[in-house]
């Protein structure tokens, strides 16, 4: 048996490092011990002719990638007789706005759809919104690598101790945030619980901050210690501990093809979740189960909100059963098969 050599160009930093995406959709899955004897697997942050008969580039591949480059790499790689996949975790299709650099993002990704003997992608909206570009779609959800969670022993809260609200997202996300400052401010005002909102990741505008300072309790930013994905994780799940985590999603084109990633992330951490009742969470969580889902208005998130506050044991349910669920259905060790498939599925 044939053992296939797998470049993998993973897209990356101004500074060399991988994205977390590209940790989580290809670095970690293939080289997960369940799928280590079904290719030979390298990667690189460049292309230079290496040796191949599958050769993934994942989005948007370099940061200073442009769509000649894109054009070449696929050029290159079909003369060198090896098959090109795209992976691709986002609608990057439905990038808003059209300033230069979005029309560039734009471009990079139709070549590489047009061009790919293949394609990965993380959500069946995804593969819906892109059928028409490429006929080889694979769609492939994200899990979680399970050797970089600690599952440590949580403690309970003490009495009179802050009740911690958390929040996790990219500076892509400022509106989805907004959106609930209102259920936020309201909740605040209306409870005797001391709260605290804790944010990790990144604010892009400087009003939104300012408008976090003015809910009526504190609001801290945390740091992880390191960037990259392999350390995060660990950090996250040993450090973090929130009360009940927050995951709200606006209704927009980009939006609707997105992954439920921050579900896996809070059921590692064993935090109870709120999330927007879209498709992206819907397909997933089930509502009163292993999460609540709330209509995007501010009176669905006030009533979600009071209630996880007040019922301690649906807190304690809906993390046990969501990490039961991750474990279960959504960890490497049960899906990196999936990938493993799927580039099978495309040769």
């Amino acid at each position: 048996m044939i053992i296939p050599r797998l470049l993998v160009l993973y897209e990356y930093s101004p500074v060399g490092l991988p994205h977390g995406s590209a940790y989580i959709r290809l670095l970690q899955p293939l080289a997960h011990p369940s799928i280590a004897e079904r290719f030979y697997v390298t990667i690189s942050p460049v292309y230079y002719g290496q040796e191949a008969e599958i050769v993934v580039v994942d989005r948007l591949w370099r940061p200073d990638c442009t769509p000649e480059m894109a054009a070449i790499l696929a050029e290159d790689v079909h003369h060198r007789g090896a098959k090109l996949i795209y992976q691709i975790d986002d609608d990057l299709l439905a990038l808003p706005g059209d300033s230069p650099a979005a029309q560039t993002k734009r471009e990079i990704v139709s070549i590489f759809l047009h061009e790919a003997h293949g394609v990965l992608v993380s959500t069946p909206a995804l593969r819906a919104r892109y059928a028409s570009l490429n006929t080889q779609i694979q769609v492939v959800g994200n899990a979680l690598d399970e050797q970089l969670i600690v599952q440590g022993v949580r403690m309970p809260r003490r009495d009179g101790a802050r009740f911690v609200l958390g929040y996790m997202g990219t500076k892509t996300h400022d509106s989805d945030l907004e959106m609930i400052l209102p259920a936020l401010a309201e909740i605040g005002q209306s409870t005797r619980l001391p709260l605290e909102l804790q944010i990790i990741g990144g604010i892009n505008r400087d009003n939104l901050w300012h408008d976090l300072q003015s809910l009526p309790f504190p609001v801290t930013h945390l740091t992880p210690p390191t960037p990259e994905y392999p350390q995060f994780l660990p950090w996250f799940t040993s450090n973090v501990r929130w009360d009940m985590a927050l995951a709200p999603l606006q209704d927009t084109p980009f939006n609707r093809a997105k992954s439920d990633i921050k579900f896996l992330d809070y059921a590692a951490l064993g935090a109870p979740g709120i999330y927007s009742d879209l498709p992206v969470y819907s397909r997933s969580v089930r509502h009163a189960e292993t999460g609540l889902l709330a209509a995007n208005d501010t009176a669905s998130w006030v009533a979600a909100l009071g209630r996880l506050m007040e019922e301690a044991a649906l807190r304690g349910e809906l993390a046990a059963n969501a990490r039961r669920y991750l474990y279960n259905e959504r960890v490497l060790a049960v899906r990196a098969g999936d990938w493993a498939n799927a580039l099978e599925a495309i040769l």
